[in-house]
């Protein structure tokens, strides 16, 4: 028998940056726990409002799968005596699992080893609504949350203090006990629109009852309405609506029944830079600003109101108030910051620790100044304006608005850079060197960004690292995974030919100048820790995880030639030939690592055989084409180079007795396979590209 199950948990407003997830992990758990419990089901529904985390399980059985519980007692030899009568150990079976003595003959089953004692039993499946409470639990304890909360006299803890239950099974209302509350079939509606509580007839009407009381349930439709809302009010004004993910995501999460509407603001506004326009609208009032045809930003936002109103003119003139009063502080603080310079507020940074055993933030922009003067030769940036951009690249987090909008670090460098007169190029350096800031996110591609994002991600992890305080588990309040992915991406995307270990060590150097020794320890940690991301990276690009591990087995430490030969390999790989040459060199592989050898030059004189013969030529011949493209980084010609090895190799291992008698022939042959192998070592450890 099957029937439909709505879960349904009302809380107080649930944070809107969480709602999704939490609902998503809401239904993953519950999904989860029924397979867990062996309680068949279709699909799941889910349902996330900011005052309800729900989910309709489809087709739920109304009772758990039976199941066969096998009991092993003793061995034959053990359960029965010579006479095969049985023993006490038999009768102790027998009297633990209420088997009569008579039948304890009949329970002998071989185990794949020796024949045991077994006892079998069919025990049924529990009844759905009898395990529910136990699972909901469950459920709930499992479910990842940042921070959990108490309320009232209540033991239990959630993310948000629980107000009402709901657990309906078909028309069937199941009376659990959910974190304190005792679940009926009666729901909240709109806190506003539709304020009495809503008795839920059966699961089928969930949905719909939920819409008769203004409470849109699934987040994916409130999601919907608002982007094509948006859309349609910018079009009647001749511009688009920009809907960032996150954005429409939180805004989603805010609103059980949105309703878009549009507002203006004064357009003498769009003086000031607009990225300060757009932060005031996106992280203070969560609006949607609007663009023209050339993308340039207009007068105008998009809200999302949570009820429908009877005077939709005056909430957009509220909302038009608000914005007003948020903007005129904006555009304070920026006319404000105006009258000082980068340079005046640099020397402020010596008052803010950047780490307390690392020193201030000026001295890491001293120290950052100085590895963009050195890695510019890598990057082909100018040094002197690179060392400028280093100076300057905190400055701005002195000022107001940055100090009103942390996400503008950078953005307002940039304007304020020009302010001051300083080259363009420096300032557009100072606004992107913190790119990437997430994943997928552009990476800098002006040499002097390039140049200021290597040098300060390579001194925060040196620094950091130097102190003792690398990550640790789900830890890392200096961001140093995204530090070492946006370094990985900078140098391997952007091109750049640098050997890290070196660079690990100038940055040191400096970090030394401060009194900072960073020991060796330190060092070897840092690399081993970005070299270690690189699993991360390529998985991400859908690699082959053998591909790099082969490249990672030659301990290099330039990423960007790592990236070369990484590809080369991912390539390689796919070609028909190389399974072979692949498989070949594992067992090339397999035989040096059993066999102790000293001299590793070849006398062509101790040669036996034709086929030992052929190899050595041939290794020969492709040998100086190999070594002139590895010279060239031309890797994949390298590796093609290479195959035209597979045929007299197999020829050789069909026909040829590597581990010979004769000690002499034996080391030869021995050092024949190692000239095979060095030949590949050039480009990866192939042997590693086998399961």
């Amino acid at each position: 028998m099957y029937d439909d199950l709505l879960i349904e948990i009302g809380l107080e407003e649930l944070p809107a940056k969480n709602l999704e997830k939490l609902s998503l992990d809401f239904s993953n758990g519950v999904k989860t726990s029924l397979k867990r419990n062996r309680i068949n089901f279709s699909n799941i529904e889910v349902f996330a409002t900011p005052r309800r985390l729900a989910v309709i399980v489809k087709s739920l059985a109304s009772k758990a799968a039976d199941r066969e519980i096998i009991i092993w007692g003793p061995p034959k030899h053990i359960a029965f005596d010579n006479a095969c009568k049985p023993t006490q150990a038999a009768k102790a079976f027998a009297k633990k699992n209420d088997i009569k003595i008579s039948q304890i003959s009949e329970l002998l089953q071989n185990d794949g080893n020796q024949e045991k004692l077994c006892l079998r039993e069919l025990r049924a499946g529990a009844s759905t609504p009898d395990l529910l409470e136990d699972l909901i639990r469950q459920v709930i304890f499992e479910m990842p949350m940042e921070k959990r909360m108490r309320w009232g006299y209540q033991r239990e803890e959630f993310v948000r203090p629980v107000r009402w239950a709901v657990v309906l099974y078909g028309s069937k209302t199941l009376n659990l006990e959910i974190l304190g509350i005792i679940s009926s079939n009666t729901t909240r509606g709109h806190r506003f629109l539709a304020p009495d509580a809503i008795l839920i007839s059966t699961v089928a009407t969930y949905e719909e009852q939920l819409l008769g009381a203004f409470v849109i349930g699934r987040f994916e439709r409130r999601r919907e309405i608002i982007k094509k809302g948006a859309d349609k009010l910018a079009q009647e004004i001749g511009g688009k609506a920009v809907v960032p993910d996150q954005l429409l995501e939180e805004v989603s999460a805010l609103n059980e029944w949105p309703v878009p509407l549009i507002g203006s603001f004064d357009k003498d506004y769009l003086k000031i830079p607009h990225e300060i326009l757009i932060s005031v609208m996106h992280q203070h009032q969560k609006y949607f600003h609007v663009i023209n045809t050339e993308g340039d930003l207009m007068p105008y936002f998009i809200t999302v109101a949570n009820l429908i109103s009877e005077a939709p003119k005056q909430v957009s003139e509220g909302n038009e108030r608000v914005i007003k009063s948020r903007l005129a502080d904006a555009k304070f603080f920026y006319e404000n910051d105006l009258n000082q310079t980068l340079q005046q507020w640099r020397k402020k940074l010596s008052s803010i620790v950047f780490q307390s055993e690392v020193g201030s933030l000026l001295q890491k922009t001293e120290r950052v100044a100085s590895l963009c003067k050195e890695f510019a030769v890598y990057t082909g940036a100018n040094p002197c304006l690179a060392h400028r951009a280093g100076q300057l690249c905190k400055s701005d987090l002195m000022s107001d608005v940055v100090g009103e909008f942390d996400e503008l670090q950078g953005v307002m460098g940039y304007y304020y850079a020009l302010n001051d007169q300083e080259d363009p190029l420096v300032a557009k350096a100072i606004s992107a060197y913190y790119l990437p800031k997430f994943s997928g996110d552009k990476i800098p591609t002006c040499p002097i960004a390039i140049t200021l994002a290597i040098a300060d991600r390579l001194d925060t992890l040196v620094a950091i690292f130097g102190v003792g305080l690398q990550p640790t588990g789900s830890k890392d309040p200096f961001a140093l995974r995204r530090a070492s992915l946006g370094l990985i991406r900078i140098i391997i995307e952007g091109g750049i030919d640098m050997e890290l270990e070196k660079s690990i060590e100038v940055a040191a150097n400096k970090l030394s100048l401060h009194n900072n020794n960073i020991s060796k320890e330190s060092k070897e940690l840092v690399l081993t820790y970005i070299l270690d991301r690189l699993n991360a990276y390529y998985k991400e690009k859908g690699f082959n995880s053998k591909s790099y591990k082969s490249v990672a087995a030659l301990k290099l430490t330039n990423l960007y030639d790592i990236d070369l030969r990484t590809k080369a390999m991912e390539k390689f790989s796919l070609d028909a030939d190389s399974v072979k040459l692949i498989s070949a060199n594992k067992r090339v592989n397999n035989i040096l690592t059993k066999n102790v050898y000293n001299d590793t030059s070849i006398n062509v004189n101790y040669f036996v055989t034709d086929k030992e013969k052929l190899l050595f030529h041939t290794i020969q011949k492709v040998k100086p084409t190999v070594n002139q493209n590895v010279n060239l980084r031309c890797y994949n010609d390298a590796l093609e180079a290479l195959i035209p090895l597979h045929l007299p190799l197999n020829d050789f291992f069909e026909n040829v007795m590597v581990i010979s008698d004769d000690n002499l022939i034996r080391n030869n042959r021995l050092a024949l396979m190692n000239e095979f192998q060095e030949l590949f070592l050039k480009v990866a450890d192939l042997s590693l590209m086998t399961s």
